[in-house]
């Protein structure tokens, strides 16, 4: 299946070299957006497309190693796609990840806060590295909006907590 969507953490690419399988396998989007591959080492294909993918291989191979390399590159599973906003929010869930969504855009789509919310102890868990690594951080949804701080992009995987506010 190809398709024009751009890579991203997380996606498994099939990478096919007509007539050289020792180059054929499957290869896992890392979090520095690179895949590992044979010869080749790290080779960056965050937002570029599974086409892009192919034709960048084909150069790389044709530089030393193989004569008219013919690449195909397929998307076998696309990694994690959602961001959850969960917590004191008026309709917590899952939301579609979209290129350039921001915290006041993921909170403004799910519903804005309940009135029970801690608006300055919103946290946000990220994926950090290959496997289950996570970072969590803290940040002050009312100091973004008085624009005393950045408001932040998310990234595909995220998740997104408004607390309670303590009484």
């Amino acid at each position: 299946m190809q398709t024009r969507e751009a890579l991203a953490t997380g996606d498994e690419l099939e990478v096919r070299v007509f007539d050289e399988e020792r180059f054929d396998g499957t290869y896992e989007v890392q979090a520095d957006g690179t895949i590992d591959f044979p010869y080749l080492g790290g080779i960056v294909v965050d937002g570029r497309t599974a086409a892009e993918v192919a034709e960048l291989i084909e150069v790389r191979l044709a530089d030393g190693y193989l004569h008219h390399p013919q690449v195909t590159v397929t998307i076998k599973v696309r990694g994690n796609r959602e961001v959850s906003v969960l917590g004191q929010v008026k309709d917590p869930g899952s939301l579609a990840f979209q290129e350039r969504l921001t915290l006041v855009q993921a909170l403004s789509l799910a519903g804005g806060l309940t009135e029970f919310a801690a608006p300055r102890r919103v946290s946000i868990t990220r994926r950090t590295g290959s496997g289950d690594q996570t970072a969590t951080f803290e940040v002050s949804l009312t100091e973004i909006i008085k624009g005393a701080a950045e408001d932040l992009s998310l990234r595909p995987g995220d998740i997104v907590f408004v607390p309670e506010t303590r009484f």
